[in-house]
């Protein structure tokens, strides 16, 4: 179970832990992917679960908000930090313009968008770290419990929630 809680905090989800909006594609609901940073949480517990008491219910719903916000953030600055209008040298920005009113394309993206995406990363990067470490605790803990998992996450969290905050 704290494996897949795992996963999930870095925004993979499986049998325990589901996406809604997956389930909905599933379905054959189209979703689009260039949307903003969703403000709903769609990471869910799943309902069938019998074995976990209620308290341990909340505070992993409550854990799980972080993999859907990590997923949601790595998207966006993937997005962002796309580069792929840059054309080759041999193009004249006179045709590059032409080539991207004739493909449909839009404007070259924001470098203050960039930017920030850049700066999100990096903190992306540290929040991979603290769960590659809560890992390592669960691992050599004879008795992993779901308390080591929100004490190494205590410190990102206020990250992520001034992140959303300014997006």
């Amino acid at each position: 179970m704290l494996h897949e809680l795992l996963l999930a905090l870095l925004g993979y989800t499986g049998d325990l832990i589901i996406d809604e909006r997956e389930h909905q594609e599933s379905l054959g609901v189209q979703l689009s992917t260039d949307s903003a940073i969703s403000e709903e949480c769609t990471f869910k517990l799943s309902s069938d679960i019998s074995f976990i008491q209620v308290s341990e219910r909340d505070v992993i719903e409550r854990l799980i908000k972080l993999g859907f916000y990590y997923r949601e953030l790595d998207r966006f600055a993937t997005k962002c930090r796309d580069l792929s209008w840059i054309r080759s040298l041999n193009v004249t920005p006179l045709e590059q313009k032409s080539c991207e009113v004739k493909e449909g394309k839009t404007k070259r993206p924001s470098v203050y968008r960039r930017a920030m995406a850049n700066g999100i990363v990096e903190i992306l990067s540290i929040y991979r770290s603290a769960v590659l470490h809560v890992e390592q605790k669960l691992l050599s803990d004879p008795v992993p419990i779901l308390a080591t998992v929100t004490h190494g996450l205590n410190k990102v969290t206020f990250l992520f929630k001034v992140i959303l905050y300014i997006s």
